[in-house]
């Protein structure tokens, strides 16, 4: 790492940071030490849940409350999923993503969250060799697919990204996608101190909410792969999934703290985390697909100002002219609709724009991608994408294998030197130690993680092998 880069994250140490985005950047960077991160984290765990609302949760204060506080919320949840359905079987339309390129922004904006999904558990699996916080890391190495590509969480959700052709997009996000998960990865490394926040975090994190069940089905609905969603829905359950693991890892550690009502205010301070940030829910209602076709035409237009004929004038600027400035693109937009090229609303067909960038002889076609040509035909259909036959403009991905491409031909033998040392020590505690780094957020979902999240399900939960059907 260049010297100027790791002064600028230790930097965030002690100052307070210039972005949730640099936190997230600070806890995954491989070369900023552990005791590094933890202190980082206790610092913004503090200073987060110092600004938490002292009403921010219906939260039972009672133990014995709790399960069934969870229990009936459930029934709520999936009372309300099935008014959703009988809405949609009556003939509703869809009450989350109108078209395709809506659940493709959908997906941008929560990819942050989802690509460090899980992370606030990792501090607990250095407790390993304690039986009492067993459940909490079952949980954990379960998120990361008991070491299978197909069945990680991030490992999925990256899969879908790059399928869809959505991965260069999160680099254009705003700083207000990263708070929630720079609180997750802050979890991730927080010391001892904060082990009723994260078990309060978790309780909240692995509840089965509507909006999940709705993305779910709408999704599916839109022809894009939901096994990333479904999967929470099904692991998660109250009966034998990480939401019944969770309860009993509360039980069987509220009591061993001496202090319970300070363990339970701490609690309820980490299942309020949970609503810190951008939830999903938030990031649905606030879906404005203009504003994303606004930032791939900016993009275009870094290249595309010196290139266009200065014969077609539209209120007397070139086209050069207009794309020559990004804060003019905006403004040229507007006039494309004024002028009737771009008709909103309306068959794309009907718009000489679309027609330009996606018919063969049109002068800017193959500028504009199979995915960002589905963000821009679904914003200029508007409310008239309802009537078309989703068949027609949804992108079909091809199907692969997802345990293929995390297969590296480059290896820096990092993967065959803690293969070698596994196989060289009879002694558990060190093994288990070799393997801890590797189950960190930066690295679970790479080849060597998913190898040392394989060997550290075989070592601590035989019974989860079975599920793992690895060749090594």
């Amino acid at each position: 790492m260049p010297v100027a880069v790791k002064e600028k994250l230790l930097d965030l140490l002690d100052k307070n940071h210039q972005s949730y985005c640099d936190l997230v950047t600070f806890f995954l960077d491989s070369n900023i030490s552990t005791p590094d991160k933890e202190r980082k984290a206790s610092i913004f765990l503090k200073r987060e849940i110092h600004t938490l609302n002292s009403s921010y949760s219906n939260f039972p204060s009672n133990l014995g409350e709790i399960h069934q506080w969870i229990v009936n919320n459930n029934k709520i949840q999936c009372h309300e999923y099935q008014l959703y359905k009988e809405r949609r079987n009556s003939g509703a339309e869809r009450e989350y993503f109108k078209n395709v390129g809506q659940a493709f922004e959908f997906l941008i904006e929560v990819a942050p969250i989802k690509r460090v999904d899980g992370s606030w558990l990792y501090s607990i699996v250095h407790y390993w060799n304690d039986p009492v916080f067993r459940d909490l890391i079952q949980i954990y190495v379960e998120e990361l697919g008991l070491g299978l590509a197909k069945s990680n969480h991030v490992c999925l959700f990256d899969d879908l990204l790059f399928n869809l052709g959505l991965e260069h997009f999160i680099l254009e996000l705003e700083d207000e996608y990263y708070h929630q998960p720079a609180i997750q990865l802050a979890l991730a490394y927080a010391p001892p101190e904060f082990i009723p926040e994260i078990i309060g975090f978790n309780l909240g994190y692995e509840q089965l909410p509507l909006h999940l069940l709705i993305t779910n089905y709408e999704l599916k609905e839109l022809g894009i792969n939901s096994q990333y969603f479904n999967l929470h829905i099904t692991i998660d359950n109250i009966d034998n999934g990480h939401a019944n693991l969770s309860i009993k890892a509360l039980e069987k550690i509220y009591s061993k703290f001496k202090d319970k009502d300070s363990f339970m205010d701490k609690l309820k301070a980490g299942f309020a985390l949970n609503n810190k940030g951008l939830a999903s829910l938030q990031i649905i209602k606030n879906l404005n697909l203009e504003a994303l076709v606004l930032k791939i035409l900016k993009r275009k237009a870094l290249v595309g100002n010196v290139i266009h004929s200065d014969k077609c004038k539209l209120n007397n600027r070139s086209i050069n002219e207009w794309l020559s400035e990004p804060n003019l693109v905006e403004e040229f937009v507007e006039v494309l609709i004024e002028k009737q090229w771009i008709k909103m609303d309306r068959d794309p067909e009907e718009s000489r724009f679309w027609q330009v960038i996606s018919h063969e002889e049109g002068k800017m076609y193959g500028v504009f991608n199979s995915t960002e040509k589905q963000i821009i035909y679904d914003w200029i259909a508007g409310e008239h994408s309802k009537h078309f036959d989703l068949n027609t403009q949804k992108i079909t991905p091809a199907n692969k294998n997802k345990n293929d491409f995390m297969f590296s031909y480059l290896s820096d033998g990092e993967l065959e030197e803690i293969q070698h040392q596994i196989s060289a020590t009879g002694n558990l505690a060190m093994k288990m130690n070799k393997l801890l780094p590797y189950l960190a957020p930066h690295a679970h979902h790479s080849e060597i993680g998913l190898w040392c999240t394989q060997r550290f399900v075989n070592f601590l939960f035989p019974f989860l092998s079975d599920k793992n059907s690895s060749p090594h």
